[in-house]
């Protein structure tokens, strides 16, 4: 019996990898297809442009949030200020502006209907001077946006990390005449480099997948070149070579991350508690002024953006209109929160009944998933349905039609393969709290396995399934690169919308869906800071 069980669930997480597979290998197989006249300009003329213009782009933008997050992190764990009890809060905000709103904010900020034209024009004249000044649609203005926006996950990661050490470690390097910067750069950082390297691994995916600022600031990218591939050139050959080539530098960094890492934990293996003495900074005035600089930019003044537009643009909010996008948006990520739940709630459960090297590697294979840009996953799902869908035409003998292409089946199988680490990661956690003598009991009193997860497991797992449920609709309701390229004719949700605004240049029409998707994201960042707090919080 235990061996057909084993079997099934075998079997069952085998078919499952092949969902998540199946995108990832048709990408690599189409490298062998015949080179096409496209493929052949772009490899010649764009490809090079493609590589550096991402790499640049990648090296600043991980500099840049290695220094904000890891400074503000040791700032307000190290030393005390007015304000830093909120300081610690409020720096995780800018999280919670998606990157290519920031990105539509800042290029409106010095618009006829921005802050900054009117402002200039209306107390000095200099509107159209100032207009002609800035310029923000450049790759200076890439790596801008992106640092602001994604620094906290570095700053997320390093705050317990330098709360979970004694503080006796800097004061021996106090003993022996290092300054302050001193103790942060040569015993501060060392400590918590895993920390950094885990946080700007994930700022360095989420840069090499974004889309929608390199697209409307005009800066090619792997991502752009991709996406222009498919729909403007209609060259799939070519889409699916970059996308070869971008998932093969994401892979390279998932692998060198893990290398990095090892075996080392960020956090203090003890999880002894450690009273914080906190040092009175020598200039009280400077991290306030750091803090102060970086939450302006990354989360006050967009926000403020955002209300200006809302004020510019009062009279011409639809409110029906906007109520039927959220509720577009809503259903989908519903609806697919729901899918992803029930499919990582098996696998998780399947890996605690069946432990062995098999379900060990998919699960690793599981975890890829978030990974992968949304653009190149988008691609390497509906680029097999096509061909199917043509080869099933041709069987037949009948006009091609989509069975597939176009259709929510197709949108929900992206987000599923794509979202499911969260999930799994999440649901994991769940089930590792619960001890094995609950399944020992359970199968005592006669239950089976499935009994033992309906009547046992879930009731214990219904608030990690509720918080894995919040973390999945929250990040597909603002996702944006896979919905454009595979959602159904006539479906828009909140960020496409938005896109359509920007690319039409109706930057202040866009103040009260932003502000109705900022509210959304809000909700993650503070599940997610709420148990990262009580490690700093002591």
């Amino acid at each position: 019996m235990s061996y057909k069980i084993d079997t099934f669930n075998n079997s069952l997480i085998f078919i499952f990898v092949i969902i998540f597979l199946l995108p990832i290998l048709f990408i690599f197989l189409n490298l062998f297809s015949s080179t096409t006249d496209i493929w052949i300009h772009i490899s010649t003329y764009l490809l090079e442009e493609y590589i550096i213009n991402s790499l640049i782009i990648v090296f600043f933008v991980a500099l840049f949030t290695i220094l904000i997050g890891t400074s503000l992190a040791w700032l307000v764990s190290m030393y005390d200020f007015p304000g830093v009890s909120f300081f610690k809060w409020l720096l995780i905000l800018p999280m919670a502006i998606p990157t290519y709103i920031n990105a539509f904010i800042y290029s409106g900020l010095n618009e006829t209907s921005g802050i900054f034209f009117n402002f200039f024009e209306y107390y000095f004249g200099l509107g159209p001077f100032i207009y002609n000044l800035y310029n923000i649609q450049n790759i200076y203005g890439v790596i801008f946006i992106m640092s602001i926006s994604l620094y906290p996950y570095v700053y997320l990661l390093c705050l317990p990390a330098f709360a979970n050490h004694s503080y006796s470690v800097f004061e021996v390097g106090k003993s022996l005449g290092l300054n302050q910067f001193q103790r942060m750069t040569r015993i501060g950082i060392p400590i918590v480099r895993p920390a950094i390297i885990a946080g700007v691994s994930f700022v360095i995916m989420e840069t090499l997948a974004e889309y929608a600022t390199m697209e409307y600031f005009g800066v090619p990218t792997f991502a752009t070149g991709i996406f222009r591939a498919w729909f403007v050139l209609g060259d799939d050959i070519s889409s699916l070579r970059l996308s070869s080539i971008l998932l093969t530098l994401v892979f390279l960094l998932i692998y060198f991350e893990e290398i990095s890492r090892g075996k080392k934990n960020f956090n203090n293996p003890t999880n002894k508690v450690y009273e914080r003495k906190k040092e009175i900074p020598d200039n009280k005035s400077l991290p306030i002024l750091l803090c102060s600089l970086v939450l302006f930019f990354g989360f006050i003044l967009p926000l403020i953006q955002i209300f200006y537009w809302i004020s510019y643009s009062f009279q011409e909010i639809n409110i029906a209109f906007l109520s039927e996008l959220v509720l577009s948006s809503a259903g989908v990520a519903f609806i697919s929160a729901v899918v992803i739940i029930i499919f990582t709630l098996n696998i998780s459960f399947i890996s605690r009944i069946t432990i062995n090297i098999f379900t060990k590697i998919c699960i690793k294979i599981f975890s890829l998933g978030y990974a992968i840009p949304g653009v190149v996953l988008a691609v390497g799902v509906i680029t097999p349905i096509i061909y199917l869908e043509r080869s099933f035409s041709r069987l037949f003998n009948y006009p091609p039609e989509s069975i597939l292409t176009g259709t929510f089946i197709l949108l929900i199988i992206a987000y599923l393969v794509r979202f499911s680490t969260i999930s799994i990661k999440t649901i994991d956690s769940g089930f590792n709290k619960i001890s094995a003598n609950y399944d020992l009991v359970s199968a005592s009193f006669g239950y089976s396995k499935i009994e033992t997860l309906l009547k046992v497991h879930l009731p214990i797992l219904l608030p990690t399934i509720y918080s894995a449920g919040i973390l999945l609709f929250v990040d597909i309701v603002k996702e944006l690169p896979m919905t454009l390229i595979l959602r159904p004719f006539n479906f828009t949700t909140l960020p496409v919308y938005l896109y359509e605004l920007a690319e039409a240049e109706n930057l202040s029409s866009m103040g009260v869906p932003g502000l109705i998707l900022i509210i959304i994201c809000l909700i993650p960042v503070i599940i997610l800071s709420k148990g990262i707090m009580k490690n700093v919080e002591r």
